[in-house]
């Protein structure tokens, strides 16, 4: 009977041998990609074998996390998780017979991630030399930047950026058939895209084609409608002329836009004293002398404000 009951208590033993055989233990460190570790990040396990178990731990503040499973015979998906990181996930089966797998996790920072997406994205073909044509137009190499963004769009020919800074120094060395050409095929990839617009407005005014101006300057007030810009090239011509009451609210307008653009207040100043309204006049040109004191109009605005307080009673 004695020998009965021993081998009784072995067999209810049994069981929770194999369960402890079955347990599997996981530690380890969460850290970044220099070696540092993340505090408080989160670990998030599941088991598709096992459709009700969920667990959640949270690393402590040295970056440390440990847990343990009852069944370490199957796979358990691990996610990792910390705010500013990208999140990582693994399948990994635990350790049997109580021993312990250490699982260490290194998150990538979404800082340093997007830092090297635009790393890779400027090294493209076509941007890259459209990065070192700037890089060379900031050191004043006009002609080497100039041969960097022709290379830029002979690999990329839709690269719309390249074709306005080739366009913008062609133009500005008096080379405007060729600036007209780069900035239709700026547009041709960038509709409407204003600095482009401008590049043609420009190049045509050089070439005295009023025609072809026209076109782009209707093309730009047309996508730009509230650029003060618009107004005050309309108003130029009015003003040049002598018809000072139509260039009025022209100047307004673009005075509505942007009530510090300087070159819309001196001549507005000078378009209030020409029609007799010296009080308007005096406080626009007081304002254009307070916003832009170095003005190349400055010394003429300066003047005129002397005479118009002259007629204020």
């Amino acid at each position: 009977m004695r020998k009965a009951r021993w081998i009784a208590g072995v067999l209810l033993l049994a069981p929770s041998l194999v369960l402890a055989q079955a347990q599997g233990r996981i530690k380890g460190l969460i850290s970044d990609a220099k070696g540092k570790p993340i505090p408080k990040a989160k670990v998030i396990m599941s088991c598709p074998e096992i459709a009700n178990f969920h667990r959640e731990v949270m690393a402590d503040d040295k970056g440390n996390y440990a847990t343990l499973v009852v069944d370490a015979t199957k796979d358990y998906k691990f996610r990792v998780e910390a705010q500013g990181y990208q999140p990582v996930e693994l399948m990994k089966k635990p350790l049997i017979g109580g021993q312990t797998l250490e699982l260490n996790f290194t998150l990538q920072s979404i800082v340093d991630l997007q830092a090297k997406e635009q790393q890779k994205a400027l090294e493209e073909p076509g941007i890259k030399q459209l990065r070192e044509g700037q890089e060379l137009a900031e050191e004043g190499k006009v002609a080497e930047a100039r041969a960097k963004y022709a290379e830029a769009v002979a690999v990329k020919p839709d690269l719309y950026l390249a074709w306005l800074a080739q366009g913008d120094i062609d133009q500005k060395a008096g080379k405007n058939d060729d600036a007209l050409n780069a900035a239709d095929k700026c547009l041709a990839t960038k509709p409407n895209f204003p600095q482009c617009l401008a590049l043609g407005m420009n190049a045509a005014q050089a070439k005295k084609d009023n025609a072809l101006y026209q076109k782009y300057a209707a093309a730009y007030k047309n996508a730009n409608p509230t650029d003060p810009v618009v107004y005050f090239n309309e108003a130029v011509p009015l003003i040049n002329k002598g018809d000072f009451s139509a260039a009025k609210p022209l100047l307004e307008k673009a005075l509505a836009a942007d009530p510090n653009y300087a070159d819309a207040l001196y001549q507005l100043g000078t378009v209030y004293a020409s029609l007799g309204d010296n009080a308007k006049a005096k406080e626009t040109l007081e304002k254009a002398l307070l916003v832009a004191p170095k003005h190349q109009d400055a010394a003429t605005a300066r003047a005129m404000l002397d005479w118009v307080k002259t007629q204020i009673k």
